[in-house]
């Protein structure tokens, strides 16, 4: 599946002076995006799509965040947001606590996303974050990617195409 361009950060709630919200933007891991204080209710993160795009999975990669949810919306729509994945755990009250397993990874699906925002198109992106049990750190992400099975034709053999000698 394609993975979908992410143009810019249009806004966000707050971020850290070194790990700022344009580090999402990056393909490099080890830069992430964290809130400015710790103890923040939520971190948001506002982001705009290359074109409007049907989703079809997200790879969240955290740091920190309990927490994780995905609002979409259109261009001109700013506030009427719809939940294309609902509130995730990335982490537990016991793992926030003591600080373990900050940066786990997990891969969403089609299935796992809200119908029928999942069956739309979309060009703009709020991701909410939240850590209720540690109000000694900073949270955030350490990456984000979003899927697509729009334009994906590499699985489709084409007849017509000749390789060398053989067809």
């Amino acid at each position: 599946m394609p993975i979908l361009k992410v143009e810019r950060v249009i806004s966000f709630s707050s971020e850290d002076e070194v790990h700022t919200a344009d580090n999402i933007l990056g393909n490099n891991t080890s830069r992430k995006w964290k809130c400015k204080t710790p103890g923040e209710k939520n971190a948001v993160l506002f982001l705009q799509l290359e074109k409007a795009s049907k989703i079809t999975g997200i790879d969240i990669g955290n740091e920190h965040s309990a927490y994780i949810e995905v609002l979409v919306s259109r261009s001109g729509n700013d506030d009427d947001y719809k939940t294309l994945l609902v509130m995730s755990t990335f982490m537990s009250a016991i793992e926030s606590r003591q600080s373990t397993n900050i940066n786990r990874v997990r891969m969403f699906k089609k299935e796992d996303l809200s119908k029928p925002e999942c069956e739309e198109k979309w060009d703009r992106i709020k991701i909410v974050c939240t850590q209720p049990f540690n109000r000694h750190v900073k949270y955030g992400l350490s990456f984000i990617k979003f899927h697509s099975n729009e334009g994906d034709k590499s699985d489709i053999l084409d007849t017509n195409k000749k390789l060398g000698n053989f067809y």
